[in-house]
């Protein structure tokens, strides 16, 4: 991919885990086609996961069928993914780092996987507006030469 060159993908998916995979899929493409390196995409998969699932599972208690929305930009040494939905209102940035647990104890379950995110992207944004969600995830990258990008996968 040339450094002014961009690339810019849309998915839309159900609140179904069996769509996950049509977005592992184009981030996966994305990552070849733009040279974004392979250890890049592994992170970016394990927060859109996380991201995706949360998703899936807590914005909309009443259930039933609804479809959302995630958007992958690439340009010059980023990748910025935002994942927009109509469900009910949920800020990350507000969910409080999990505490410190003393040896030999197990930790209290929730919050670890959105501090996860924290710590594998760049930035986090969101924005509530006409009734959606949106969090905007961006991670820097350095480009691979071809030869590496070929062998590592």
């Amino acid at each position: 991919m040339s450094p002014a060159h961009q690339q810019i993908v849309n998915v839309k998916i159900r609140n179904d885990v069996a769509d996950l995979v049509s977005v592992t899929e184009a981030v996966d493409r994305v990552g070849v086609e733009s040279g974004i390196p392979a250890r890049t995409v592994m992170q970016l998969q394990v927060v859109l996961d996380e991201i995706l699932s949360n998703v899936i599972k807590y914005a909309w208690p009443e259930s039933g069928a609804h479809e959302f929305f995630v958007g992958i930009s690439v340009r010059e040494g980023r990748i910025e993914i935002s994942v927009t939905d109509d469900g009910r209102p949920f800020n990350p940035l507000d969910q409080p780092s999990p505490a410190p647990v003393s040896s030999g104890r197990r930790p209290q379950p929730g919050g670890v996987g959105i501090h996860m995110v924290r710590q594998l992207v760049d930035s986090i944004e969101y924005v509530r507006f006409d009734g959606r969600n949106q969090v905007t995830l961006t991670k820097r990258y350095d480009l691979e030469p071809s030869s590496q990008r070929r062998e590592e996968r």
